[in-house]
């Protein structure tokens, strides 16, 4: 059922003092109604890099790796890495829930990290929230079966959320048209690097921290560590199979620009030095080559070359006639 929309009293008590007038106000009315409804029902979603959006999911993964049951002596604390954000962001507007078939490929998923973990949620745009769709993964735990290492059903997700080698991650939420049956989806993706193997146990149960590593130090239950939680910004890597791919102008890109600049300022310099020295080069080529006076001279070519033929019909005309002459009086005499 739609809800009604709001009434603005002294906006619109007035619409129909005048009749021009009031429709004229009363169709601001209405558009200014719509306006504030479609402002008001709006649903944005964050973009990946949203400083908001990447504490959200990021605290609540280590809230949930630091009270996982049983207690964890090894899981490692996590921090935000954007190229898992860049790539959960590419592979979300195919706007398929499929597993990224690009996460063991070398550097297709990552610049540094081989074997990605991988976990998705698609819903209603409008239902989203990043804490929603991690609970929903975490909520898996009931289905698995920490001691024999088994679930009754997919628990997938739950066992990537909390694998302990796990400590950078990366989440994107894109929106869809449709997916499947939901019209007006959301789908949301996490990164996990280094994922997770899935073929033992996800951590190692203890007291907390117990096994972290002799540089580490406990952080909210985990092991941090702050060489290899440091974040890294890769500036010019993106998905090389992003469609459509960001423009990005590498080191690579930016000195071959710079290169082409300055081989044409040289050829520019060049040619200024040089044509002091040749200042009639170019009138010289103009006569030469200019095809008006080519074309004269080929029709005085052409008359002369008529001229000469006709004066050479007329001296064979001549040696003809001569030639008649002297055969009409070889003949005389010979009659005589």
């Amino acid at each position: 059922m739609e809800s009604p929309r709001p009434f603005a009293p002294g906006l619109c008590a007035q619409s129909f003092a005048l009749p021009l007038g009031g429709v004229l106000k009363l169709w601001l009315c209405e558009l200014w109604l719509l306006l504030l409804d479609s402002g008001l029902n709006a649903n944005f979603l964050p973009h990946e890099e949203d400083v908001d959006f990447i504490n959200e999911y990021v605290n609540l993964h280590n809230e949930l790796r630091g009270n996982v049951h049983p207690g964890g002596s090894n899981l490692r604390f996590m921090t935000w890495d954007v190229a898992l954000s860049r790539t959960a962001r590419a592979w979300g507007k195919k706007c398929v829930f499929e597993h990224n078939t690009y996460l063991e490929d070398i550097k297709m998923a990552h610049p540094t990290f081989n074997g990605i973990g991988e976990n998705m949620w698609v819903g209603p745009e409008n239902e989203f929230t990043a804490t929603i769709a991690i609970k929903s993964w975490y909520a898996e735990k009931k289905k698995y079966n920490f001691e024999n290492d088994s679930c009754s059903e997919d628990c997938s997700h739950y066992t990537q959320l909390v694998w302990d080698n796990s400590y950078k991650v990366g989440c994107a939420v894109t929106p869809c048209s449709r997916i499947g049956q939901i019209i007006h989806a959301a789908i949301f993706i996490c990164n996990y690097a280094p994922g997770g193997a899935l073929t033992r146990r996800p951590y190692e149960p203890g007291i907390f921290c117990t096994k972290c590593g002799k540089h580490d130090k406990c952080t909210d239950y985990l092991c941090s560590n702050a060489d290899r939680d440091q974040a890294i910004y890769y500036q010019f890597w993106y998905p090389r199979w992003e469609v459509p791919r960001p423009t990005v102008c590498d080191p690579l890109c930016m000195f071959i620009l710079l290169l082409r600049i300055l081989c044409f300022l040289l050829c520019v310099i060049i040619v200024l030095i040089v044509q002091p020295y040749f200042p009639n080069i170019l009138r010289e080529q103009q006569m030469t080559f200019t095809p008006e006076e080519s074309e004269a001279e080929q029709e005085k070519e052409k008359k002369a070359e008529k001229e000469q033929e006709e004066v050479e019909e007329e001296e064979e005309e001549e040696e003809e006639v001569e030639e008649e002459g002297v055969e009409e009086e070889e003949k005389e005499e010979e009659q005589k």
